[in-house]
């Protein structure tokens, strides 16, 4: 049987489908499949295969009659019994693929390419194989002479275009230069949104959704980004030119094709980066949680990227008792999350969460901590920025706060204009603001005081230089706060450190 997910990423299109196969190595199963059945479901009109990645793939028994893979890759495949007949497959790639039992009869194969495959198994009756490349010995002398091809491997560059329909196929420029790709920064999320659709794609909204959806996001980081900044004001982008941070791509994955990219890129090596969660705060769409995970993580060097626990905020500044309700509905989607991050990432997980994110965070640590208290140990550092979150309540939590192995890190200010709010309606002390400085076991708080890092506002975790180079010594070097060169200690022994002014 195949698999249910691959069969339907097919509708998604080729750069989506291509994309997600550049981003984590896999083996589709189409086995069975009936690719006009796929193409009936997709979106687009007159839904086409061409150019799509299908190497290594298993297509055995599908059905791929009548349909148009011009430029497909199916290099190394498994095609056992496929049926490919009245199909254009100009120009495709079929070296090392497997053709036992392949009925191909009126396939259209001008100028593919068959090195090491074997078709003498295959039904070829009426097929074209105008200037394919095909070995010697990969056919029968009967398949030759029904197909009017004397085989020879030989490569024969066509000199008018294959014509299919009304439209011409020509042969690229072979002398052309490639199109140098563009940069772009690598977000893994995990979302407990719904999938909604725009105009022209799709993203996730703000209404919450009873699972978490995985998947990737190629982030543009201009080479303009300045440090602490997702994109300058529309004024400021009129004189310096347009230093935004963009997402050119979202792909959807499953379980089991994130779990394999987080064991990939932030396992033990060389060129791996360290495991960071992100969990974003108050008043964030989807796409605002993206673009800030990429700049954080573009700022703090982490070069194979950064995960992203995204919550079903409703990005508006008069929503707050909404996210309230999303944030608690929520924390048990993160425990869940950060439970396998852990079973994936063996060398232990990094988290931040900023603002109202924080008492996301702090719920699903406490869930894990009263299941299965040892699982925090795989947890390295914890940073808790602007934290809105009960004095109280972290309090009550606090055994399972510390729990991790390594530093647990809060950042506080006296002039976060939002916590006061919130310290209002609720008429309680938050952890992110002072007075009163809350200070607790085993968690090193530090005073944002500095007048300019004031000025920042509540974001002051992603878009200060100071912040994000003390970040840098936690996550990256793991040296208390009595090792960072930008720190001063408030009271001896307290765990309350201070900015330098």
């Amino acid at each position: 049987m195949s698999n249910a997910d691959h069969v339907t990423w097919l509708r998604g299109g080729k750069d989506t489908w291509n994309e997600r196969r550049r981003l984590v190595k896999f083996s589709p199963d189409l086995s069975n499949v009936n690719f006009s059945e796929v193409a009936s479901l997709a979106s687009q009109p007159e839904y086409n295969f061409r150019g799509f990645d299908f190497s290594g793939a298993d297509l055995t028994f599908a059905d791929l009659k009548g349909l148009d893979f011009e430029r497909a890759k199916f290099t190394g495949a498994d095609l056992s019994g496929a049926n490919l007949s009245e199909s254009n497959f100009f120009h495709a790639r079929f070296d090392r693929a497997v053709f036992h039992g392949v009925v191909a009869k009126q396939a259209k194969f001008d100028q593919a390419s068959f090195k090491d495959v074997d078709l003498r198994q295959s039904v070829l009756e009426g097929a074209s194989f105008k200037n394919a490349l095909v070995d010697s010995n990969a056919m029968t002398t009967l398949q030759a002479d029904i197909i009017s091809l004397t085989p020879k491997r030989s490569r024969v560059f066509v000199r008018e275009p294959y014509k299919i329909g009304t439209h011409d196929r020509s042969l690229d420029n072979l002398s052309s230069e490639p199109p140098q790709k563009e940069q772009t920064y690598l977000v893994l999320y995990a979302t407990n949104r719904k999938r909604t659709s725009t105009e022209s794609d799709w993203t996730f909204g703000n209404l919450r959704d009873n699972k978490l959806n995985f998947g990737a996001a190629q982030v543009f980081v201009p080479k303009s980004h300045k440090i602490g900044s997702v994109g300058s004001p529309f004024w400021k982008r009129r004189l310096i030119g347009d230093d935004r941070l963009k997402i050119r791509k979202l792909t959807p994955l499953n379980g089991d094709l994130h779990w394999e990219m987080v064991t990939e890129n932030f396992s033990a090596g060389r060129d791996s980066s360290p495991a960071t969660v992100l969990i974003h705060g108050f008043n964030t769409s989807f796409e605002s949680a993206v673009l800030w995970a990429a700049q954080i993580g573009t700022d703090l060097g982490l070069r194979r990227g950064i995960s992203l626990f995204s919550w079903p905020s409703q990005g508006a500044m008069t929503a707050y008792s909404v996210d309230e309700g999303a944030v608690e509905a929520s924390k048990h989607h993160l425990a869940q999350y950060l439970i396998e991050y852990m079973d994936n990432a063996p060398e232990g997980v990094n988290i931040i969460a900023h603002s109202m994110g924080c008492r996301c965070l702090a719920g699903a640590l406490e869930i894990i901590g009263l299941s299965n208290p040892a699982k925090l140990r795989n947890l390295k550092h914890i940073v808790f920025a602007a934290a809105d979150v009960d004095q109280d309540v972290m309090r009550n939590v606090g055994a399972h706060v510390v729990g991790n192995s390594g530093l647990t890190t809060s950042y506080v200010c006296g002039n976060d204009l939002p916590l006061s709010t919130s310290g209002w309606l609720h008429d309680y002390a938050r952890v992110g603001l002072l007075p009163p400085v809350f200070l607790l076991s085993e968690v090193d708080t530090v005073e944002v005081g500095k007048a300019r890092l004031l000025e920042l506002g509540h974001g002051y975790v992603s878009s200060a230089k100071e912040i994000l180079n003390d970040l840098f010594q936690i996550l990256i070097h793991s040296k208390a706060p009595a090792e960072r060169f930008a720190l001063e200690e408030v009271a001896h022994g307290s765990g309350h450190w201070r900015i330098k002014e």
